[in-house]
């Protein structure tokens, strides 16, 4: 086939795609009506990792194919089992099944569906058109290695690799694949550390209370007691967002909370989380509420947020903008009824830039060049912190207790080792 500076169109009758390849100043295009557009649209046929469109014409072709059963996988719902031939046709059919599967018990999809999403997304990308059945332990390395060039942390690429393995050994029981393509993709070993590539990430440490409370003025009433109220209890940040007054038992002393949903439900298991003393203190004021509704609001901080910014403002009411003047009738975003884990842990950042600031202001006044600035933590290190003092105060069982663990190895992975016992047998024996 010729290529010229013009656009040339190419006779792609053995390639058994729709619409037209051609070459424009010597790179492939590819014009097609996707499933999903209402008419033919032209693209270039780029390499994954590529910035410019390919110039061989038999990579075209595979692109093209990946380009179209992409589109099939991303606009078919409800996709027939029994359709199932290629790589893009058999995540359809995966994605349709794990929408019934991985679901709360009020029918609501989990985060697993999400992150199975995600980890399809690099196999649908280089392999979309590719038969089910020739997807073998190279491919699927391949796919690894897109994931490693990503620079996902290689913890992350082994969770993903397992799930595109699961979903193989899903198609095997419904006699999709052949048993011997998930035998082949088992031998592929997780990612070593040390071993690989693939960025390490730092162990997640307890933080420091006095870091915690230390960025506690600097955020909302609602989100500092969110936060102080995770690092007494060590319930994880999911659990915490979705506390309702209805859910907690204040018939004794010790109130007690039961998540309407948790991690280990799908096991049968009962999540029960105490409450003392000075927990009951300062969750008190949220329970003033419909016994059904979410005691902590987003919609409630960003008041309290805006009345703050009022109070602190140095522009006279007289002049500016009054408040609430520049409010957006028809906002495109809206606050919901309650959080989720990532505004949190957004929430909780902007607390500590914001005391960093404040820190880094008052050390320039004082003429302190190097000001111990605090160093940025995640919601998910308060259970981490909270099993840390009830391990070294009252050991591992009850550790174990309050974090809702029934291995104890689960619970070595929150609590750190309590360094000082092992200190002080030195001192005295070493």
């Amino acid at each position: 086939m010729a290529k010229t500076h013009s656009k040339t169109k190419s006779t792609n009758g053995t390639t058994a795609l729709p619409g037209t390849i051609y070459s424009r100043n010597g790179r492939y295009w590819y014009k097609v009506q996707l499933p999903g557009e209402s008419r033919p649209a032209a693209r270039p046929l780029i390499v994954l990792g590529s910035k410019f469109a390919t110039t061989d014409y038999t990579v075209a072709i595979e692109l093209a194919k990946n380009l179209f059963q992409r589109a099939i996988y991303n606009n078919q719902t409800g996709f027939p089992v029994m359709a199932v031939s290629s790589i893009a046709s058999l995540t359809a059919a995966y994605l349709d099944f794990i929408k019934g599967y991985y679901v709360d018990e009020h029918g609501n999809p989990t985060r697993e569906t999400v992150d199975i999403r995600y980890s399809l997304k690099p196999l649908n990308d280089l392999f979309a058109a590719l038969p089910v059945n020739e997807f073998g332990p190279l491919k699927l390395i391949e796919v690894r290695e897109t994931m490693i060039k990503l620079d996902l942390s290689r913890n992350l690429i082994n969770q993903r690799i397992g799930r595109i393995k699961r979903m193989f050994k899903w198609a095997v029981s419904r006699q999709l694949v052949s048993p011997m393509v998930y035998h082949g993709l088992v031998t592929v070993e997780g990612l070593k550390k040390g071993r690989s590539a693939a960025r390490e990430t730092d162990k997640r440490r307890p933080v420091e209370e006095r870091h915690v409370y230390a960025i506690l003025p600097y955020t909302t009433p609602v989100v500092a007691t969110m936060i102080e109220l995770q690092l007494l209890t060590g319930m994880r940040p999911g659990e915490m967002v979705i506390m309702r007054p209805s859910d907690i038992d204040r018939s004794g002393t010790v109130w007690h909370y039961v998540p309407y949903k948790h991690k280990t439900l799908y096991r049968g298991d009962q999540r029960i989380i105490s409450i003392g003393p000075r927990s009951q203190q300062i969750l008190s004021p949220f329970l003033l509420r419909p016994t059904e509704s979410f005691c902590f609001s987003p919609a409630e901080s960003e008041k309290q947020r805006r009345d703050k910014l009022t109070l602190e403002r140095e522009t006279p009411l007289s002049c500016g903008n009054v408040p609430g003047s520049n409010v957006k009738e028809h906002p495109q975003k809206t606050l919901g009824t309650l959080y989720d884990t990532m505004a949190y842990g957004k929430a909780v950042r902007y607390a500590i830039t914001a005391a960093n600031k404040s820190i880094t202001k008052d050390a320039k006044e004082k003429g302190i060049e190097k000001p111990e600035l605090i160093p940025y933590w995640t919601p998910y290190q308060l259970r981490h912190t909270a099993a840390t003092k009830v391990r070294r105060e009252m050991g591992y069982e009850t550790a174990g207790a309050t974090l809702g663990h029934t291995q104890m190895s689960a619970t070595a992975i929150y609590a750190e080792r309590n360094q000082g016992l092992a200190d002080e047998a030195a001192r005295r024996f070493g």
